[in-house]
């Protein structure tokens, strides 16, 4: 087993399975060096499954969850690139697991994130718009009081209900959710 990960798998292979990012970026488990970013409260505590410069953090949580936390201040397209490539891989790997939980909850602590490029917006709500009806039970995005990014998730969340037929829930405080909902990290297989 390698990290917890999987077996039979060179690192440099899961890397690209789970998430196209550079390898060098792309970092699993307790490998993270010193000067590295670290997952904001409430993940602080969490083990890190997924961490790129370009994102922030990514976790696969039970039951049948996609947790993220972004550590950049503006969403970029290479940054909904990334994140949306970890979904996938999620709804790829774990679509088991998935379908008997009646899709999959998606939470999004996006508090940092003030504001995104157009065409990241674009590309995310896109790649929404192309998976299955049936692929989402639940959303919840943590976003601070910007009424600009605010707007953005909205939209998000109308793509949600025409397409994926689920409804994306806006939050100030991650906290609340999480106890609500009991995620916590898996540990033994993490992402995805």
């Amino acid at each position: 087993m390698l990290n917890g990960i999987a077996e039979g798998f060179g690192r440099a292979e899961i890397q690209r399975a789970v998430c196209p990012c550079d390898t060098q970026t792309l970092l699993f488990g307790h490998h993270m060096s010193a000067s590295a970013p670290r997952p904001q409260p409430p993940f602080d505590r969490w083990p890190v499954h997924v961490f790129d410069p370009d994102y922030g953090f990514v976790w696969w949580a039970g039951p049948a969850a996609v947790v993220s936390q972004s550590i950049i201040p503006r969403g970029t397209i290479v940054a909904a690139e990334k994140l949306q490539s970890c979904i996938d891989a999620a709804l790829t790997r774990r679509a088991d697991e998935i379908a008997a939980q009646g899709g999959v909850f998606i939470f999004h602590d996006w508090r940092v994130t003030t504001g995104y490029e157009s065409d990241a917006r674009k590309h995310y709500l896109s790649r929404m718009r192309a998976r299955p009806a049936n692929y989402l039970r639940h959303s919840v995005v943590a976003v601070e009081a910007h009424p600009l990014f605010k707007m953005a998730v909205e939209a998000g969340n109308l793509v949600a209900a025409l397409t994926a037929r689920a409804r994306v829930e806006i939050v100030r405080d991650p906290r609340a959710t999480l106890a609500q909902e009991g995620f916590a990290p898996a540990t033994q297989h993490p992402f995805p």
